[in-house]
């Protein structure tokens, strides 16, 4: 059975069980039922139709004309807790992806074991944690801007891998230390009919948070098997490393990566600083980032967050992006040539 069908069937095999629970839920015995979802609804436009701007493994984007594909999707996640030690979790997210039509997948379905207070045990489609928002990247109400730096997060386009995770938690004093190991694999079909097999993808992360401030160290090492429309490239090691830092303090956000990628071509190093202010319920800010690489970019970018709502936000982004050669944007003219501006309007919502 191939892994997409194994995650399918888990994922329909927790919404049976969450169905079931439900039903003792209401009798007042049996597991707890938590069904959660989340989504963004976007227009997304440019100033050429030169080329069309996406987000990381989309085969198609944006132009002059504004258009729902690079930033909008659904998630819907079911939570079962059988008891004290022992939980299910599995989430749906539609898209578009790695095909020019919105497509639903099974983004997460594990498993997991709560050892003690401090260690708990993941199995199953568990997140590829190599970001500062890895866990939630999708959840645009629980970010700031519009979408993750392109220049960072393009580097690793894989949200999850098919293995298991451990979790270790602790708190010295005012200080929590969170450390996590990862082993698993993934196969996902890319841009122009290419597929991506990550395999033997080693994951280790350190993160300390102190009152306001968060700092994360990551790395994963990795095979890479890709498959293009004419050819395969053979199995290469890879390897990823990031380091983050966030700051929320007073009214005052700033947020930061600095990412390193070997493996293929020549590598590729990624980094962005984002920061901001509130008032009340309005949250102006500012990003600038950079991607290092053959036909690498920066952008300059600037929006506005509106918690309007109690479970929704409003926001508009403006970014300015130069690209070297098509940089990150797809189906690139003869001739094209930065910068380009890009806008977009979301709202982003939880229930």
């Amino acid at each position: 059975m191939k892994r997409h069908s194994i995650a399918g069937a888990a994922l329909l095999a927790l919404a049976l069980a969450g169905a079931q629970s439900a039903a003792h839920a209401q009798d007042g015995a049996g597991p707890s039922v938590r069904i959660s979802g989340f989504g963004t609804g976007a227009l997304t436009w440019t100033d050429t139709d030169d080329a069309q701007f996406a987000t990381p493994g989309q085969v198609a984007g944006a132009g002059k004309s504004p258009r729902t594909g690079p930033d909008s999707r659904l998630g819907l996640q079911i939570d079962v807790g059988i008891n004290d030690w022992f939980s299910l979790t599995g989430q749906g997210l539609v898209r578009k992806d790695g095909e020019d039509y919105y497509g639903a997948k099974a983004a997460l379905a594990f498993a997991k074991f709560k050892l003690s207070d401090a260690l708990s045990v993941r199995a199953g489609r568990v997140p590829l944690t190599v970001f500062m928002i890895s866990d939630y990247r999708h959840v645009g109400y629980s970010n700031i801007t519009l979408r993750p730096s392109q220049e960072v997060y393009s580097q690793v386009p894989i949200d999850s891998v098919d293995g298991a995770d451990v979790t270790w938690q602790r708190n010295f004093g005012d200080t929590t230390v969170t450390g996590q190991v990862a082993y698993g694999g993934f196969r996902k079909n890319m841009a122009g009919g290419a597929k991506a097999t990550l395999s033997e993808s080693a994951v280790a992360n350190l993160v300390v948070e102190h009152g306001p401030v968060t700092f994360r160290l990551g790395r994963n090492d990795a095979k890479l098997v890709l498959d293009l429309p004419f050819m395969s490239l053979p199995k290469t090691k890879v390897s990823f490393t990031e380091a983050g830092l966030n700051l929320d303090w007073n009214d005052i956000v700033v947020q930061s990566e600095y990412t390193r990628a070997k493996g293929v071509g020549a590598g590729s190093q990624g980094w962005y600083v984002m920061g901001g202010y509130r008032f009340g319920k309005l949250l102006p800010f500012y990003s600038h980032g950079k991607l290092i690489q053959p036909n690498g970019q920066s952008t300059d970018s600037v929006g506005l967050r509106w918690d309007a709502f109690r479970a929704a936000d409003i926001k508009f982004q403006v970014d300015r992006v130069q690209p070297e050669g098509p940089g990150l944007f797809l189906n690139a003219k003869p001739g094209f040539r930065g910068p380009v501006t890009v806008g977009a309007v979301a709202v982003d919502f939880v229930f």
